[in-house]
């Protein structure tokens, strides 16, 4: 490897015959107006001050094209910078009409390979194929190929009415072709067979160069690989029409987000958004995959990703396309590592359509309800992560695939636990609904298209507030400020219709005739259209007829059935006390339910609080109750089984809990004098022994 500072121009494109060619592995050209209005402006600089501008380092591997003998410059690194430099010489060309036959002939000379044989090899440079097509237009002015969308064309665009304009300002094209070959890079030549290109091409990623993780897992499958042009025609070609979609406003951030999606999917766990290449690398690594072999298994989960970002566009049925539209509205992502699982059994015949869509049914119901109730959705990445391998830890559960899904979707607790009815309903009421657009648009189309074939579409409608933003006086009279900061945005008080722009802050009555000659919402405005003033009542009474519609639209049933186990467990009863010692807790069944649970310690809290509820009176006589048996280091204070504050040592504390008012049970200690303490429990509320048992895991071997 030799590193040295030369013009680049120079070098690359010197009039003598030379191929310069940018690999298949290569990320697409994706500098825009900004990245080249920067750097025609160091060239104005340099015009203006004679020196040599510095462009940043250029990575190569020179060898001979044995097609044609003709030299080869092979870009590592740098392939923005030279393709940015050749549309600079094409736009000075075109915009040089002055009869400068020196510049235009230098330039043709810097972009074409006047002597070759080969067409192939006319022009020197080879962008990757979705760019040459665009590239190789542009140079040969075949305006039926250009894409007035593509960097290419528009970064020639820009370069070329820039130069018309310097131009016109008295600049001559001899001095914009002299200040372009004053732009220097430092050059680092590397030897065919001694450096390894994608080792360099990492650690120039390492120090700041802005490649994304799908341009650096694109590297890696490709750059290395002796057989890299085929597997770039069978496997990476084919993506093209899927890439362009996931890089629709020339962004890589779609193409990125799948491929940590990807790697979160196969790991079963989060990963950050820096880990995301290295823990790919070290996943290929360790399932000893060919570069085929993971090209293959992208192109087929990214097939599957496309349809979660564009449903319309996909081939699943319209159920399932729903719900997916439905999630990408309110801009719920994160089950996408899950849906990845899913959707591949789909595709491989594990399931069928009909799992499928009830499948993807739950979790955007699920998704919905949350968002309605503002649940914070920091867990659910990692939730969505591991959801898939938790469910199906025991193959067993593959034969009740839907069951499975469901019922570990309603063991969850804490933030990641469904949103019952009356919490939903409570959010659809009271919520400032309309400050999440998404969320907003999603409900009111489903209150008025619910299940009939006749869909309104919101793009050709908005969001009204029936009670307008800014109440004008008439309004002033019924309704207070405070009212209204209360209820304007809530959704009593909201509607759809096309005539948003007109109906403004106008009277009731004004609006109320706008809605009965033009509105199609007839769900929506049924209970509007009837009244002659509309009131703070009104809004209420609204808000509760419409959270009804919605409550049964995103209902959710638990499945039930105590076969589907999610841990392979051993059930220990309260005769085996000592079977306990040693062994992880799963949950605890009581009375037929059952309640999951991570610690010894607070089986006793819950059990005693369960049998609470159905005998609140109980609990108070046992007050006192007191250890049967034999306890280590027994003593008047930590005898109680149940006691008051009162009863129990400052220094022991720690090993009670508060039941309620002033009622405590010992929870502290082993696993087995906990277990102690549940059979006196059961024996007080008089349980039958197998009306209670614990699931630990088994133990491996």
């Amino acid at each position: 490897m030799q590193a040295s500072i030369f013009n680049a121009t120079e070098r690359f494109f010197a009039p003598f015959q030379m191929i310069l060619k940018i690999p298949v592995y290569q990320r697409n050209y994706d500098w825009n107006k900004n990245n080249v209005k920067r750097l025609l402006d160091d060239l104005h600089t340099v015009i203006k001050t004679k020196e040599h501008h510095f462009l940043g380092a250029v990575v190569y591997l020179e060898s001979t094209n044995s097609d044609i003998g003709l030299p080869e410059y092979l870009i590592i690194d740098g392939q923005q910078r030279l393709t940015t430099i050749t549309l600079m010489l094409q736009a000075l060309k075109d915009a040089t009409v002055d009869g400068d036959a020196f510049t235009t002939g230098t330039i043709e000379s810097f972009l074409i390979n006047t002597q070759s044989p080969s067409q192939e090899y006319k022009i020197k440079l080879k962008p990757i194929k979705s760019d040459n097509i665009q590239y190789s237009a542009l140079l040969k002015h075949d305006n039926s190929k250009l894409d007035e969308n593509s960097h290419i064309v528009e970064n020639y665009r820009l370069a070329k009415q820039t130069f018309d304009n310097w131009l016109r300002q008295g600049i001559a094209s001899r001095e914009i072709l002299w200040a372009i070959r004053q732009l220097q890079v430092v050059g680092i030549s590397l030897k065919e067979g001694e450096d390894d290109p994608q080792i360099i091409f990492e650690s120039i990623n390492s120090t700041g160069v802005a490649l994304t993780n799908s341009d650096l897992i694109r590297n890696f499958l490709l750059m290395s690989d002796h057989d890299q042009e085929r597997l770039f025609e069978d496997y990476w070609l084919p993506w093209l029409p899927i890439e362009d979609k996931l890089r629709r406003d020339n962004s890589n951030h779609a193409m990125d987000a799948f491929f940590r999606q990807f790697i979160i999917m196969k790991k079963n766990s989060v990963v950050a958004e820096r880990k995301v290449y290295q823990t790919f690398v070290d996943t290929f690594k360790n399932e000893n995959l060919s570069h085929e072999q993971a090209l293959k298994e992208i192109k087929d989960y990214a097939e599957l990703y496309a349809s979660f970002m564009y449903p319309a566009e996909s081939s699943y049925n319209d159920d399932i396309k729903t719900d997916l539209a439905s999630l990408n509205r309110i801009n719920q992502s994160t089950s996408y590592p899950f849906f990845l699982h899913v959707f591949h059994d789909y595709e491989n015949n594990e399931i069928d359509e009909e799992t499928l869509t009830k499948v993807i049914h739950l979790i955007t119901i699920y998704l919905i309800r949350r968002t309605i109730c503002d649940v914070p959705s920091n867990s659910l990445l990692g939730f969505f992560a591991s959801y898939y391998a938790r469910t199906f830890k025991l193959t067993k559960n593959n034969k009740k695939y839907y069951e499975a899904i469901n019922k570990y979707l309603f063991v969850q607790q804490n933030q990641n636990e469904v949103p019952d009815d009356n919490q939903l309903k409570n959010a659809l009421i009271h919520s400032k609904l309309y400050l999440n657009k998404g969320l907003c648009d999603l409900i009111m189309l489903d209150i008025e298209n619910g299940n009939s074939k006749e869909k309104l579409n919101l793009e050709d409608l908005t969001i009204e507030h029936i009670m307008p933003q800014t109440m004008s006086k008439s309004w002033r009279k019924n309704i207070s400020d405070e009212e209204h900061d209360e209820f304007v945005h809530t959704l009593g008080n909201l509607s759809i219709t096309g005539y948003n722009s007109e109906m403004s802050n106008k009277s009731f009555a004004e609006k109320k005739h706008i809605l009965e000659e033009n509105s199609k919402a007839i769900i929506l405005n049924k209970d509007v259209v009837d009244k002659d003033e509309w009131t703070i009542a009104d809004i209420k009474a609204r808000a509760e007829r419409l959270a009804d519609i919605l409550l049964n639209r995103y209902e959710l049933n638990p499945i039930e059935d105590s076969r589907i186990e999610f841990e392979a467990v051993d059930k220990i009863g309260l005769d085996n006390l000592d079977a306990t010692t040693g062994r992880k807790l799963v949950s605890f069944t009581l009375e037929g339910s059952k309640y999951p649970v991570k610690y010894f310690k607070d089986v006793p809290l819950q059990v005693i609080q369960i049998l609470d509820q159905d005998n609140p009176d109980l609990l108070k006589s046992l007050v006192g109750l007191t250890w049967k048996g034999t306890l280590n280091n027994a003593n008047q204070n930590n005898s109680f089984i149940i006691c008051q504050e009162k009863d129990i040592d400052d220094k022991l504390k720690w090993s009670y809990s508060k039941v309620r008012d002033d009622i405590y049970v010992m929870t502290g200690g082993s696993a087995h004098r906990n277990m102690h303490v549940l059979k006196q429990i059961i024996e007080a509320y008089k349980i039958p022994k197998g009306e209670f048992y614990l699931s630990v895991k088994v133990k491996e071997n």
